[in-house]
């Protein structure tokens, strides 16, 4: 079999002489009728399978999903489809319930509010191609294990429906670049990617003809429409690039190969510019940074069961090492920027089991392990790609860390941890908050940052403002595009500042560890007068404060003050003693606040994420050049 680099550089200089520069090949394309391995060891599936439990549940439970797909569609929907960040209530930033047998009803699950018409019925049609991609993929993984004909027809009837109807979809989406069969790049991406993969499992039992039909009718002309959008270092190229070089492998096509891996935003730029030194994705989000990963793992694991040269992308490793030691106690990660409430470390086991497999690295092993200490292995992942055998589980001990690149400190004892962020700007996912506090105590976020919810609903609008997170407001605004700076860290306590969020201000806030809380000082400095807002948000009841409340008019300023209700307010002259009982806890934060000034206190409730739940929050506001408080916060 004649084989052929896919990149080579050649450079004649002058006088004649000859110089190779720059040689790196990316790999050895295979021809389209056998593509070879996309980095699954098949003999070891089946070993697995043979000797251990676990693995016998797994190949259960897709039987069980692949043929509850069938029986719900005969084919996958014709029509328009909708932004999935839509598919969520107006009133409580639930998401909506997806029933298959009613493409025209969708009730919130949080207060049963029904919608219906676009973009919701869009949206209907968005997941059900979502689940039918799914299913085509696990059939084929099942026909691999198996060699049962049932799974190999149904993958093969999926491509070839996509095949036989691809120019039937036209162009749509204004969210996230364009897609034919779905509303975006984005999930036209990730699509492609699950359906590449099917095709690659089932493509050697396919016919002369049926390979033809689905690699020259959808598989190509899709790859080459994503591939045009393709213009940047950020999650959704990365996808792109995850689809583009899967079908590429499959199909044997090396030009779409070398743009995937070594194109100007392909699979290395991604990792070498995209991933800060201490191995966090740029944008801030851990959302976005496994997203990210999602995108980079199956074509990096085919890249290099094809051979391909990897160099420059050592830093992916990085991405899975590090967020090891961003987790609280309870395994949940802080919702920084448009990161997901709640989203736990032991979530992303799927990824981690991959990961296992690419680096003989005992971190991500015992990272594993400690996974699966209270649930079992479930994931494809563990059956294509994990070890046969997990080390004994051993809790991760995490001291106080600083992701200096990143731009944020976690502070750790035994009782509190605390997040302070100084990060640079990250792009369309960042929520504006330098200086930005999280309290972690009693098993719980106590004080939070709220995260996001879909992007297409209201609501979000008070997710994203500056009122919802914990730090000083200035004069109402919304802070600049802009990054903070680091003054100092050691452990148990950190100092940084900003000086580019709002003109002629300087912000600066320490935050240090202090038995069961924290001792946390801000002070802002400028050449003229502002008004300073400070805010905190609590999870919890306002229980006593020794500062006389009265009850205020609704602020009328946007920024988030809008979405503040049952406000009282009351002024201080220099110390506030406040208290709030917990809401998911028992015990409570109390607050001793001084400042060398006079001010204002100002309390109510707010929503929470989802925002069906409440929480109270405190504003503390002064008016002039400077302003300076001093909080004692104890978890009792």
């Amino acid at each position: 079999m004649k084989k052929s680099f896919c990149r080579c550089a050649f450079n004649f200089l002058t006088f004649g002489m000859f110089f190779i520069l720059a040689w790196r090949p990316c790999c050895l394309a295979a021809p389209a009728s056998n593509p070879g391995s996309r980095g699954v060891d098949w003999a070891q599936v089946n070993e697995k399978i043979a000797a251990h439990e676990w693995a016998k549940q797994i190949v259960k439970q897709m039987k069980s999903s692949v043929r509850r797909t069938m029986s719900r569609y005969e084919h996958p929907p014709l029509g328009v489809t909708g932004w999935l960040h839509e598919y969520y209530c107006d009133d409580d930033a639930r998401r909506l319930r997806f029933d298959p047998q009613k493409p025209h009803e969708h009730v919130c699950t949080g207060c049963g509010r029904v919608y219906s018409g676009p973009p919701y019925d869009d949206c209907w049609r968005s997941i059900v191609h979502s689940e039918i991609s799914s299913a085509a993929a696990q059939s084929a993984v099942l026909f691999r294990i198996t060699g049962d004909r049932e799974w190999l027809e149904y993958t093969k009837k999926v491509l070839l429906w996509y095949a036989d109807h691809f120019d039937q979809f036209e162009p749509h989406g204004s969210h996230a670049g364009k897609g034919m069969i779905r509303e975006q790049s984005l999930d036209e991406a990730t699509q492609l990617v699950r359906l590449a993969e099917a095709y690659w499992d089932v493509c050697t039992s396919l016919s002369e003809s049926e390979t033809r039909i689905i690699a020259d009718q959808f598989l190509r002309p899709d790859a080459e429409f994503i591939h045009k959008q393709t213009r940047s270092i950020h999650n959704i190229p990365s996808w792109h690039n995850a689809a583009v070089g899967l079908v590429g492998f499959a199909l044997g096509d090396k030009k779409l190969i070398q743009e995937a891996i070594d194109g100007e935003y392909g699979l290395r730029s991604q990792i070498q510019k995209g991933v800060r030194g201490d191995g966090f994705w740029f944008e801030g989000s851990i959302s976005y940074h496994f997203y990210t990963i999602s995108s980079l793992q199956p074509l990096y694991i085919a890249a290099r069961a094809q051979g391909c040269d990897l160099t420059g992308a050592e830093k992916f490793r990085l991405m899975y090492t590090s967020p090891i030691r961003f987790a609280f106690p309870n395994d949940e990660f802080p919702a920084a920027n448009d990161g997901w409430p709640g989203q736990s470390l032991n979530s992303y086991d799927s990824l981690y089991e991959a990961a296992a497999s690419l680096w003989d690295d005992p971190v991500l092993r015992s990272a594993l392990s400690s996974f699966y200490r209270n649930k079992n292995r479930t994931s494809i992942n563990a059956l294509l790609y994990g070890p046969v055998d997990l080390p004994e589980s051993e809790t991760l001990a995490s001291p106080s860390v600083l992701f200096k690149d990143s731009g944020v400190a976690i502070l750790r004892n035994k009782n509190v941890n605390a997040y302070l962020k100084f990060s640079p700007y990250g792009g369309g996912h960042d929520h504006l908050d330098r200086l930005n506090l999280i309290l972690f105590g009693k098993g719980n976020v106590l004080i939070p940052d709220l995260g996001t919810s879909g992007y297409g609903i209201p609501l979000n609008a008070w997710y994203r403002s500056s009122a919802a997170h914990n730090l000083l407001v200035v004069d109402g605004q919304r802070q600049k595009r802009c990054g903070g700076y680091l003054i100092s860290y050691k452990e148990g306590k950190v100092v940084a500042g900003v000086k580019d969020a709002y003109d002629g201000v300087d912000i600066q806030r320490s935050v240090g560890l202090a038995g069961d809380g924290i001792e946390d000082f801000i002070q802002a400095k400028s050449d003229q007068s502002h008004r300073y807002d400070l805010f905190y948000h609590i999870r919890g009841e306002l229980e006593s404060c020794d500062v006389s409340l009265e009850d205020a008019e609704h602020f009328n300023d946007s920024n988030g003050y809008d979405f503040l209700r049952d406000i009282r307010s009351g002024k201080c002259e220099g110390a506030l003693n406040i208290s709030w009982k917990l809401r998911d806890s028992p015990g409570k934060i109390v607050m001793q606040c001084q400042s060398s000034n006079d001010f204002e206190v100002f309390t109510g409730v707010c929503s929470d994420n989802p925002a069906d739940e409440t929480m109270s929050f405190l504003m503390l506001r002064v008016h002039g050049n400077n302003a300076e408080w001093r909080a004692h916060v104890q978890i009792q």
